[in-house]
C-alpha cells in the first residue's frame, strides 16, 4: 500500500476528519486532504518521518473503541496483551514508513514527462485581434479578483510585454498556491504561447522558484518551465532558508511596462485582489523589492543547451570532485565506465578543435572516478539492449547529442569493448556496482546523483538540455528515487554483482555469435 492509502485507511478506522488531524499535526486541512488522496507527497524523507510520527501518535491516542483497536491490530499484524499507546504509535509509524513508492513515482513521472519535451522552431505568434488585447484597460492601475482574475492579469501582463518595443528582463516570483497556474488547461496553453512569444522577441526571465512546495508541485513547476529553459533565456533562483508560508506574495514585473502584484494568506488565494500597475514609478518600487529578495537567493540550477557544450562538459568534473556515494543512469552506458582507448576512438573526431581539451577532461574524470571508489560507492543503472540491437548498431552512445550535436551509435565491437571494461571494473573495485534495469524505458533522461551533494538531470536526445542542481530537497528526491530503483539491497550486493557479471558475459556471447 502507498502512504496515502494507509493514511486514508487509518483515518477511516478512527473516524478522523481532515481538520482534526490537521490541527494535531500543525498542517492545513487542505494539505491533509491532498496527502490522503495522493495528490501531494512530502518533499524530504526527514519531513515525512516527522509528520508520520505525529500522525501515528494521533491515531494511537484517538482509537477509543474496541472494534477500532482490533482493526488497527489487523493492519499492523500484531496481537498485544494490552493497549499501550506509545507502543501502538511506534508500530503505526513503522507501518506508515514502509513499502511506499509514491515518492519514487513522483520523480519517475517527472523524468518520463521531461524526456518527451520538444521545442517548436517557430513560436506561436499572438494574433493582434485577440479579445484580450481589445479588452486591455487604459488606466495606470487595474484590479482583478480571485484565481480567474489572477489568470486574466497574467495574460494581460504578458500581452503588454509582447507589444513593448524593446526586450527586457522579466522578474517573476509567486509563492501562492500553484493551482492558479496549472489548474486550467486552456490557461496553461495560453500562458505557454504568450511566454514563448515574449522570449522569441528577445525578452529574458529571472525567476525565483519556491522550493518549500510539495515535491510534486515543485517538479510540476519545473516541468512547466522546461521548454522555456531550452531557450537559454531563463535564470532560476531559490530562497535557501525556511519560511512560515502563511503570508504569500506574487510579483510579476516587466520593469519598462507593467507589474502584477498580489498577496494572500495560506492555504488559499481564491478571493485575493490582483493589481496590475503601469505607472513607472510604482513599478520601480516592486523592482527594488524583487531585487532585495533576490540578493538573499541562490541559483537553483545551471542550465545547458546544445550551444553550451564546453560548460556542460566541464560541469561533471566539478561535480565529481565532491566526495560522496554516487548513482548514475543513462540511456545506455555512462562515459565514466568507458575505457580510455574507446573514448579516443569515439569522441576524438566529434570534438574537432576541442579534441585535446575534451580528452583531458575525460582523463581527469576517469582518474577521479577510480580514486573515489576507494572510499565511496558508485552504482550504475544499466539498460541492457537485445543482442540483435547491438549487432545492428542501434545502441546509442550516452550524451552523444550534447557532445557532438548528433546521435551516435556503438558498433558491435565497440559495445562489447565497453561491456568488457565494466566487468573488469566490477571485478577490481568492491565499491563499484551495476544494477541492470529489468524494465528499461526508451529515451529516459540521464540522472547522476551524489548523496547530499547534487544531481545532474539531462535530456540528451534532440534537442538536448541538462540541469545541474544542488538544492537539498531536489537532490534528496532524486537520490532517493535512484536508491529505490536499485532496490536498496546493500546486503545482497556481492550476490547481485556475480549475477550481473554472468548477465553481461551472456550478452557478449550472444553479440559475438555469427549470424
Amino acid at each position: 500500500m502507498k502512504f496515502n492509502e494507509k493514511l486514508d485507511l487509518l483515518m477511516d478506522i478512527t473516524n478522523t476528519s481532515n481538520s482534526n488531524l490537521a490541527r494535531y499535526i500543525s498542517l492545513d486541512a487542505s494539505y491533509v486532504s491532498r496527502l490522503r488522496s495522493g495528490a501531494r507527497v512530502f518533499v524530504r524523507k526527514e519531513t515525512k518521518e516527522e509528520y508520520a510520527r505525529s500522525m501515528a501518535d494521533y491515531f494511537a491516542r484517538h482509537c477509543p473503541h474496541s472494534h477500532q483497536r482490533q482493526a488497527i491490530y489487523a493492519l499492523l499484524e500484531i496481537n498485544p496483551s494490552s493497549y499501550d499507546e506509545d507502543e501502538i504509535a511506534e508500530s503505526i509509524y513503522e507501518w506508515l514508513m514502509t513499502d511506499d513508492d509514491t515518492y519514487s513515482a513522483t520523480v519517475g513521472n517527472f523524468l518520463d514527462g521531461s524526456s518527451n519535451i520538444k521545442v517548436s522552431r517557430k513560436p506561436p505568434v499572438l494574433s493582434h485581434d485577440e479579445p484580450v488585447q481589445a479588452m486591455l484597460p487604459k488606466s495606470d492601475t487595474s484590479i482583478f479578483y480571485g484565481v480567474d482574475g489572477k489568470r486574466q492579469a497574467a495574460i494581460e501582463f504578458l500581452s503588454e510585454v509582447i507589444r513593448h518595443d524593446q526586450p527586457q528582463t522579466l522578474l517573476l516570483f509567486s509563492e501562492e498556491d500553484i493551482e492558479w497556474l496549472v489548474g486550467d488547461r486552456a490557461f496553461v496553453v495560453k500562458w505557454a504561447q504568450l511566454m514563448t512569444e515574449a522570449i522569441s522577441r528577445g525578452n529574458k526571465i529571472r525567476i525565483i522558484h519556491v522550493v518549500s512546495r510539495d515535491l510534486d508541485e515543485m517538479l510540476s513547476a519545473i516541468s512547466q518551465w522546461l521548454p522555456l529553459y531550452m531557450s537559454g533565456a531563463i535564470e532560476p533562483y531559490f530562497y535557501p532558508k525556511k519560511r512560515d508560508g502563511v503570508f504569500r506574495r506574487t510579483l510579476f514585473i516587466a520593469p519598462e511596462t507593467a507589474a502584477v502584484v498580489s498577496s494572500s494568506v495560506a492555504p488559499g488565494n481564491y478571493e485575493s485582489a490582483n493589481f496590475l500597475f503601469r505607472d513607472k514609478q510604482v513599478i520601480q518600487t516592486f523592482v527594488e523589492e524583487f531585487n532585495s529578495y533576490l540578493k538573499m537567493c541562490k541559483p537553483l540550477m545551471k542550465i545547458f543547451t546544445a550551444k553550451d557544450r564546453e560548460p556542460y562538459i566541464s560541469t561533471p568534473l566539478e561535480f565529481e570532485r565532491e566526495e560522496a556515494n554516487s548513482i548514475i543512469t543513462t540511456e545506455s552506458i555512462s562515459l565514466l565506465t568507458m575505457p580510455e582507448a574507446l573514448v579516443h576512438a569515439l569522441f576524438g573526431e566529434f570534438t574537432h578543435k576541442e579534441r585535446g581539451w575534451f580528452l583531458n577532461q575525460q582523463r581527469l574524470r576517469r582518474e577521479n572516478f577510480y580514486n573515489q571508489m576507494q572510499n565511496y560507492t558508485f552504482t550504475e543503472i544499466i539498460r541492457l539492449p537485445h543482442a540483435e540491437s547491438v549487432k545492428l548498431g542501434r545502441v546509442k552512445i550516452a550524451s552523444s547529442d550534447m557532445l557532438s550535436m548528433y546521435s551516435s551509435y556503438y558498433s558491435p565491437g565497440q559495445y562489447v569493448q565497453h561491456v568488457r571494461h565494466i566487468i573488469t571494473l566490477l571485478e577490481t573495485y568492491p565499491n563499484f556496482h551495476v544494477w541492470i534495469d529489468p524494465d528499461p524505458k526508451e529515451e529516459r533522461p540521464l540522472v547522476y546523483a551524489k548523496e547530499d551533494v547534487g544531481v545532474i538531470v539531462a535530456k540528451t536526445s534532440t534537442p538536448p538540455i541538462a540541469m545541474a542542481i544542488n538544492e537539498s530537497n531536489l537532490t534528496g528526491a532524486f537520490w532517493d528515487y535512484l536508491r529505490q530503483t536499485t532496490g536498496e539491497k546493500d546486503h545482497l550486493r556481492h550476490e547481485i554483482k556475480a549475477e550481473t557479471v554472468d548477465t553481461l558475459l551472456r550478452l557478449i556471447e550472444e553479440v559475438e555469435k555469427s549470424n
